[in-house]
C-alpha cells in the first residue's frame, strides 16, 4: 500500500557523524529468538581495572548504525568518562550500512523495516545485557537515549527493572501522533499544512485500525508505526522505579515541548515526584541554539551533576 501524502518524520538521532578512528570499541553479537543475530559495541573505560558503571546509550529513529554517531559518543565521554559504553544496533542494522542522513534512504535494510519497533529495542537490549553483565560486574547501570531512543530507554527501564537510572534527551510527550502533529505545524509551508496534516491523521488512522500491511513512510513500516503511535509514554514512566532526568529543548521542532512539560506535570501528580524535567529555552532538537551554537557540553554537565548526586 503506498501513502502520497507529504509529510516527514524527524524523530531522529539528534547528530550523526562518523566515528572518529582510533576509538576501541570491542563488537560482538548475540542471537535473537529467530535466529537473526543484535550486533552490539562494548568500550570499556580503561584497560587497567574495571569500571563499576555501565552506560547504555539508545540512538534515535535513524535508519544508521550506532556505531556511526559521534554524538553520542562525545556525549558518553564527557558525562560518565569512567564508565564502560555499551551501544546495541537497531534489528538488521549492521556497522556497513553506510552513514547516511536522509531520511528517506533508499538502501535502508528491508529487516530493519519489517521488523524495528520501540519494544523490540527494549528486548534486543535486555537480551544484550544479560550476556554481558554475565562477563562483567558492574555495580550500576544507567541508560540513556535521545530522540526515539530517550523512550526505548524508558522503556527498557520499566519492562526489564535493570536501570539505577535513567536520562532522556529530547523524548517527546505522552503521546507520539502530538509529536509529529507538532512537527509538522513547525516545519510545513502554511498553504499546505491542512493537507499534509489530514494524510497524515487519515495514515495514522489506519495504522491503528487494520491488521498489519506492507508500508514503509520515513524508513519505517508497520511494525514500528504501531509500536510509536500506541505507547503512552506517561504509562511507561509510570512504571520507572528510578530516578529519571528528563532534558527536553524549548526550540525543539522535532518532538513538542509543551506536550512533554505537561506529561511530566501529570506524573508528578499522580505522586512520582523521582522525575525531574530540565528545560533548555533556546535549545533545538538537535542540541543547538538559534545561532548553531551547541548546547552539548552544557547538557553533559547537567547530566553528569545529576549522576553523581544520585550515586
Amino acid at each position: 500500500m503506498q501513502f502520497t501524502f507529504k509529510f516527514l518524520v524527524i524523530v531522529s538521532s539528534l547528530v550523526v557523524a562518523s566515528l572518529t578512528t582510533g576509538v576501541s570499541y570491542s563488537a560482538s553479537s548475540i542471537a535473537r529468538d529467530d535466529g537473526t543475530p543484535i550486533d552490539y559495541y562494548l568500550k570499556m573505560a580503561s584497560k587497567e581495572a574495571p569500571a563499576d558503571t555501565l552506560l547504555i546509550f539508545f540512538q534515535g529513529s535513524d535508519c544508521n548504525s550506532v556505531k556511526h554517531n559521534e554524538l553520542i559518543r562525545e556525549l558518553s565521554k564527557a558525562i560518565m568518562p569512567s564508565a564502560d559504553l555499551l551501544l546495541i544496533e537497531k534489528p538488521g542494522i549492521t556497522a556497513s550500512l553506510p552513514l547516511d542522513s536522509n531520511a528517506e534512504r533508499p538502501d535502508c535494510p528491508g529487516y530493519y523495516i519489517e521488523n524495528d519497533s520501540l519494544e523490540q529495542r527494549a528486548m534486543d537490549a535486555h537480551r544484550v545485557l544479560s550476556q554481558v553483565a554475565n562477563e562483567n560486574q558492574y555495580k550500576r547501570l544507567i541508560v540513556m537515549g535521545g530522540s526515539e531512543g530517550a523512550v526505548v530507554a524508558a522503556l527498557f527501564a520499566a519492562e526489564y527493572g535493570m536501570a539505577d537510572a535513567v536520562v532522556m534527551l529530547n523524548g517527546g510527550g505522552r503521546w507520539f501522533i502530538d509529536d509529529v502533529i507538532h512537527n509538522i505545524k513547525s516545519t510545513s509551508p502554511a498553504s499546505e499544512l491542512d493537507s499534509i496534516l489530514e494524510g497524515f491523521k487519515g495514515f495514522a488512522a489506519h495504522v491503528l485500525n487494520s491488521e498489519p500491511f506492507d508500508v514503509e513512510v520515513s524508513n519505517h513500516g508497520y511494525k514500528w508505526w504501531r509500536s510509536t503511535l500506541t505507547l503512552d509514554q506517561k504509562a511507561v514512566l509510570s512504571q520507572v522505579d528510578v530516578p529519571v532526568l528528563v532534558i527536553q529543548g524549548g526550540k525543539d521542532q522535532s518532538v513538542s515541548p509543551d506536550a512533554v512539560t505537561k506529561m511530566l506535570k501529570d506524573l508528578h501528580d499522580m505522586g512520582k515526584h523521582d522525575i525531574e524535567l530540565m528545560t533548555y529555552s533556546e535549545m533545538a532538537h538537535g542540541f543547538f541554539d538559534p545561532d548553531g551554537r551547541s548546547m552539548a557540553d552544557e547538557i553533559a554537565e547537567h547530566v553528569s551533576g545529576w549522576l553523581q548526586r544520585r550515586r
